[in-house]
């Protein structure tokens, strides 16, 4: 992270005053959602950084790395055992110098590689697979953004990942195809009596929708709610010709729809390839 933000103040040509509010925001995502004892102790144990020449030997990874251990390993035994095994893969001794663990730590998912030739150290093995086992996800980071926080939501959290990135996909565009639109428009201002009711994308769920509505109506109901909120909350004025392009937004959505049954079950197959 240093060393982006480095490079980020070399491309602003080293005056703070241009780059400092990057800085700002960097900071605060790598405090309050980046910075954990897990990322540090995924990056010691992960053999394609800690046997490069520009490892970070900073106290604080070797820190967050035995916090971790504190932690996940509760025997007092097992915890002395990994300890003391941490020599082993530091100067890649045992089946961590062999030809094959060499020439394999760069192209092996990690995870793989610690099982693979970790048998010597056992106890520091199972550390490092539950640790490099963990799954990353940017998630996240993309709730902060208002197309993502209005699909996946309480009501909408059993879509699948398939249908929820087609979703984001065609909400997202929808988005920039509206503003675009309007750009190019001359707006009345103090026009008032085209403007959307809140009420119109406020509904109730009903007890029996999950059996009631199929998989098609449900998305088609889904896409509709999602363009209503976002035209009830992005929309404070309207004119005539608003109202018509409004009409031919809602005209897409069967359209959109139509695309993305037509290649869920291909986007399915590949996925489950």
């Amino acid at each position: 992270m240093d060393s982006a933000k480095e490079k980020i103040a070399e491309n602003f040509g080293n005056q703070y005053s241009t780059y400092s509010e990057i800085w700002k925001i960097i900071d605060e995502k790598w405090e309050h959602q980046l910075h954990r004892d897990l990322h540090a102790a995924a990056y010691y144990l992960n053999p394609r950084f800690k046997w490069e020449d520009d490892f970070s030997t900073h106290v604080e990874v070797k820190k967050d790395l035995y916090a971790c251990m504190e932690r996940l390993i509760s025997d007092s035994s097992d915890f002395n055992q990994a300890d003391a095994q941490m020599d082993e893969y530091r100067y890649k001794r045992g089946l961590f110098g062999m030809r094959a663990a060499q020439n394999s730590y760069k192209t092996r998912p990690p995870v793989e590689w610690w099982d693979q030739f970790g048998d010597h150290i056992p106890e520091l093995r199972a550390f490092a697979v539950k640790i490099l086992g963990l799954t990353c996800s940017s998630s996240a980071c993309e709730r902060n953004w208002s197309t993502f926080n209005q699909v996946h939501t309480k009501r909408r959290n059993r879509l699948s990942a398939i249908k929820l990135n087609s979703l984001v996909f065609i909400m997202f565009n929808k988005k920039l195809k509206f503003r675009k639109s309007r750009l190019q428009k001359k707006e009345d201002n103090l026009i008032f009596d085209n403007v959307s009711s809140d009420d119109e994308w406020i509904a109730e769920p009903n007890a029996d929708d999950g059996e009631s509505v199929d998989a098609r109506d449900e998305l088609a109901l889904v896409v509709d709610e999602m363009d209503n909120e976002f035209r009830g909350v992005d929309l404070t004025v309207g004119t005539e010709e608003d109202n018509e392009a409004r009409e031919n937004e809602g005209d897409d959505n069967e359209n959109d729809i139509t695309n993305l049954d037509t290649h869920e079950e291909d986007d399915r197959l590949s996925f489950e390839d």
